[in-house]
C-alpha cells in the first residue's frame, strides 16, 4: 500500500494525514499520551479482579491495563507485584484501559530494567505513529526541519522531504478541522450526521429537498453518495466498535440490496476490515469496525461534547506560536489563553511549553483570560 505521509509536528504533539489519492484518508494525533497498539511493555501488576477472571497492570499510562489471564501463557505468573512482559493490542480509549496480552516473546532487555518500560517501540513521537500506519510510508512531508533526524531513524526507506506549505497536497488544519464536524453535505444534495455515542456511533442519512425526479430515485441516489462517504469518515475518524447507519428509507428490497451493495464495495480498503451486518428489522444498516486506538474525536474533543479539550487547544496555541516565531525569531511572546487552556499549558502541556521555549531561546508569558473562549499571541 503506497501512501504519503503528512506531518504538522508541533511542540510536544505531531498531527498527520495519511494520504491516497491527493485526499487523506487517516488522520493522527500523536503526544506520546497513550500507548498504541503493538507496542511492548515491561509492566508490573498491581491488582488481580477474579470477577473479571483478569489482572491489572501498570505499564506507565494513565491508568493500569487490562489483562485477561486466559492471554498469560501458561508457567507464567500472574500475581500481584509480578513483573509481566505484556503487548497492547488496543490502546486505552475513552474511558476504557489498554487490552494487553502476555502472549508474546520477551525482549532480554526486559531482565535490566524496572516497571514499567516500555520495550518496543524506541521512544520518541515517530515511533509510536509508524505503529499506527497502515504501511511504511514512501514519502514523508513534514513542516519542521528539527524532526528530521527522528523521522530518518525510524523511516529508513521513505523520501523526507520540507516543501513550503502551499506545496502540500491538502491543508492538513483545513482537514482535520473537517473530521471533526457532527453533519457532512452530500454532492448532488442531503447531509450526513455523524454522532459518536458511549455504546455505538449513529450516523443519520438526509436526502435534503430533491428539485425534480422521484422521491424513490432521491433517497437511492442520496443513500450510495452516502455510503461511500460514511466508508471514508469511518476511517478517517479512526471510529471503531458497533456503527448503526439510518439511511433513507427504501420500500423495494432491490434498491436497499444497492445501498448495502455499495457501502460494502466502499468499505473494502479499510484496513481495519468493517464486519457489515446487514438491515435490521428496524431498517439500520450495522456494522462493527475492528477498534485498535482511541478516535480523532476522543483524542480532540470533550466526552459528549463538541468542544476542544483544553489540552488539545494548548498544542494548537503553542503550534501556532512556533509559526510565529518562525516569521519573527527575535520577538518574545504573550500567549492569552482561557482559562482551562491556561492550566493546560501549565499542567500536561508544560513540557511542550518548556521544549518551545529552550527551541526559542526566551520564556513564553502565559496569560489567563477570564472571558476568552480560545487563544491569543501577540509579541511583547
Amino acid at each position: 500500500m503506497a501512501g504519503e505521509l503528512l506531518i504538522s509536528a508541533g511542540p510536544g504533539e505531531w498531527r498527520a494525514a495519511w494520504v491516497d489519492g491527493g485526499e487523506a484518508v487517516e488522520l493522527y494525533v500523536e503526544r506520546g499520551d497513550t500507548k498504541p497498539a503493538g507496542s511492548i511493555h515491561l509492566g508490573r501488576v498491581v491488582r488481580i479482579v477474579p470477577g473479571l477472571d483478569a489482572a491489572l497492570v501498570d505499564i506507565g499510562d494513565e491508568r493500569p491495563g487490562f489483562l485477561p489471564l486466559r492471554d498469560v501463557p501458561e508457567g507464567i505468573k500472574a500475581e500481584e507485584g509480578a513483573r509481566l512482559v505484556v503487548k497492547v493490542r488496543r490502546e486505552a480509549w475513552a474511558e476504557k484501559a489498554p487490552r494487553l496480552t502476555a502472549k508474546v516473546d520477551t525482549p532480554g532487555l526486559a531482565l535490566r530494567l524496572d516497571p514499567p518500560a516500555q520495550l518496543f517501540p524506541t521512544t520518541g513521537l515517530a515511533a509510536a505513529l509508524a505503529l499506527r500506519l497502515p504501511a511504511a510510508p514512501q514519502q514523508i512531508t513534514t513542516d519542521d526541519n528539527a524532526v528530521l533526524a527522528d523521522l530518518r531513524s525510524v523511516f529508513r526507506e521513505a523520501e523526507i522531504a520540507q516543501p513550503a506549505a502551499d506545496e502540500w497536497p491538502i491543508d492538513l488544519d483545513s482537514a482535520f478541522d473537517a473530521a471533526l464536524m457532527p453533519s457532512l453535505a452530500l454532492r448532488g444534495g442531503g447531509r450526513v450526521h455523524i454522532e459518536e455515542a458511549r455504546a455505538a456511533t449513529l450516523i443519520d442519512v438526509d436526502t435534503g429537498t430533491p428539485e425534480s425526479g422521484s422521491a424513490e430515485r432521491a433517497a437511492l441516489a442520496a443513500n450510495r453518495a452516502a455510503a461511500g462517504l460514511i466508508a471514508r469518515q469511518l476511517r478517517l475518524r479512526n471510529i471503531g466498535g458497533p456503527v448503526v447507519i439510518d439511511f433513507v428509507g427504501l420500500d423495494r428490497r432491490a434498491a436497499r440490496e444497492r445501498v448495502r451493495h455499495a457501502l460494502e464495495a466502499a468499505l473494502a480498503n479499510d484496513p481495519a476490515k468493517p464486519q457489515l451486518l446487514g438491515w435490521t428489522r428496524l431498517g439500520h444498516i450495522e456494522l462493527v469496525r475492528p477498534r485498535r486506538g482511541r478516535s480523532l474525536a476522543d483524542a480532540l474533543l470533550e466526552p459528549n461534547s463538541r468542544a476542544k479539550q483544553p489540552v488539545a487547544v494548548a498544542h494548537e496555541a503553542l503550534r501556532r506560536l512556533q509559526r510565529e516565531a518562525r516569521a519573527n525569531p527575535a520577538a518574545n511572546w504573550r500567549l492569552i489563553a482561557a482559562p482551562a487552556v491556561a492550566a493546560a499549558l501549565r499542567g500536561a502541556a508544560a513540557p511542550a511549553l518548556q521544549a518551545l521555549e529552550t527551541r526559542l531561546g526566551r520564556r513564553i508569558a502565559i496569560e489567563a483570560g477570564p472571558d476568552r473562549e480560545g487563544f491569543d499571541i501577540a509579541p511583547l
